[in-house]
């Protein structure tokens, strides 16, 4: 399908909505668009911040399907000739529940509950023309309410539609801790992996070693572009409550001194731990500024247990932007992140990402830009492909209550399919880990600040 034909699309069901059924979309893309959205009342709004953000678009309209299951609408589905398989859901689970749950509460039922909330909300947001949805978002907006906090859901539900509480129940075992199957139900049940703990109000630090100037090394480029990464990587990390510690053109020693520096920190009250170094590499290690070989196995292990006990047990999530290998190939308006790009023109590939990259204790998470084979490309205007792409896949599914190795998957899969003008150079990332449960970032509480955009 054709842009503009999308285009026309969109307008159809802009015409072929109510406008609950807009209130109600508008309802369900809160966690998605993560910022305020009272001020929008069409359907032709909301696809226009869903368009701007990444989140629809004329060769991916899965939101735009799973909007319309949710609401019923899937006769409409069909009409538009729109597919109607997904292979994944963008719409947090927290907010298909609470869709549910006004799907079952009468007018009756919900007078009754605006009465058990005259206490907690103001007069004016509990009169008779305010709807249960508008009455859920004003809750979150209170804090009375959130994707983990339902105590006050179910203090004024069970009283009044006490049948509604096996649903709230089903979202809490399903979502919220860990689960195991009851004794004596099937063996083909699954157990539930457990999660790391990040309910803190304090994620935890994330350290970003950023090396843009390489004139001491006469043989290695500058990294134009890498300031697009920082400021990418800045804006996600803040907004999932990281406190950004920014080291820049860095040699081997003070790479390694900015691993100490963070080694020594208090992390007792973090929830985890982030490192993202953009640079360039070489096969088994990355560079310096001042051309010298830093181990990856020697950044990583920096943070180790008995290095760090206050990180025992938490994850460490590390990010590496940079080639793994020598190999020239040709592109254009690009560069890669090997040390030997002479012009512009050139490009190295992945000759071998280090079989020992991960120590081999548990709680780690190293994503690399490359695998095997494959160039780390960036561009000197949009950054690099690998960063840009993390950077919008947390955006977009964080809110969701997607786990991040889910998330690093959707990274895969979007880096694979970009390619150069020529449409002949490709690259592929790779994430290793030794997690032990499942890592799923709090949905934040404030919006994405406004410049943020990435490619």
């Amino acid at each position: 399908m054709e842009y503009q034909e999308f285009q026309k699309l969109l307008v159809q069901v802009h015409n072929s909505l109510s406008q609950n059924e807009t209130l109600e979309l508008v309802f369900l893309c809160s966690d998605i668009l993560s910022k305020d959205l009272s001020d929008v009342v069409t359907a032709i709004d909301l696809f226009s911040l869903l368009q701007k953000r990444g989140l629809l678009s004329f060769d991916d309209s899965s939101l735009l399907v799973e909007l319309l299951k949710i609401i019923k609408r899937d006769k409409l589905i069909r009409d538009l000739q729109l597919n109607p398989q997904l292979s994944g859901s963008r719409v947090s689970p927290f907010r298909k529940m609470l869709f549910e749950l006004s799907e079952n509460i009468t007018d009756d039922d919900l007078r009754s509950i605006k009465f058990l909330l005259n206490k907690t909300l103001p007069n004016r947001k509990l009169q008779q023309n305010v709807t249960v949805l508008q009455l859920f978002l004003e809750m979150e907006k209170r804090g009375c309410m959130g994707a983990n906090d339902l105590g006050t859901l179910e203090s004024i539900v069970e009283p009044v539609c006490p049948n509604l509480k096996k649903r709230i129940s089903l979202y809490q075992k399903e979502n919220v801790g860990s689960s195991v199957p009851e004794e004596g139900k099937s063996g083909n049940n699954t157990m539930k992996l457990e999660q790391y703990d990040m309910s803190g109000d304090w994620r935890g630090f994330a350290l970003i070693i950023n090396n843009y100037d390489f004139s001491q090394c006469p043989k290695i480029k500058n990294r134009e572009g890498t300031d697009v990464d920082e400021k990418s990587l800045c804006a996600v990390l803040h907004w999932l409550g990281f406190e950004i510690v920014k080291r820049h053109d860095c040699n081997k020693e003070s790479m390694l001194g900015a691993l100490d520096e963070l080694r020594r920190r208090d992390h007792t009250q973090a929830d985890c731990v982030v490192c993202c170094v953009l640079t360039h590499g070489c096969e088994g290690g990355v560079y310096g500024v001042d051309g010298e070989r830093v181990l990856l196995k020697e950044l990583i292990e920096k943070l180790d247990g008995n290095s760090c006990p206050s990180l025992q047990q938490k994850p460490k999530l590390f990010f590496i932007q940079a080639c793994q290998g020598v190999q020239e190939q040709q592109v254009v308006f690009l560069q890669s992140d090997g040390p030997n790009n002479i012009s512009d023109m050139e490009l190295f590939c992945d000759a071998e990402v280090p079989r020992e990259s991960i120590p081999a204790v548990a709680d780690y998470l190293v994503a690399m830009a490359t695998v095997p084979g494959y160039v780390s490309f960036r561009e000197k205007y949009k950054g690099t492909w690998f960063i840009q792409s993390l950077c919008t896949k947390l955006q977009q599914l964080v809110p969701s209550g997607t786990d991040l190795l889910s998330i690093l998957t959707e990274v895969n899969n979007d880096v694979s399919k970009k390619a150069d003008r020529t449409g002949t150079r490709k690259q592929m990332s790779k994430p290793e880990f030794t997690l032990t449960k499942r890592l799923v970032f709090p949905i934040p509480k404030t919006p994405m600040p406004p410049e943020s955009s990435f490619i």
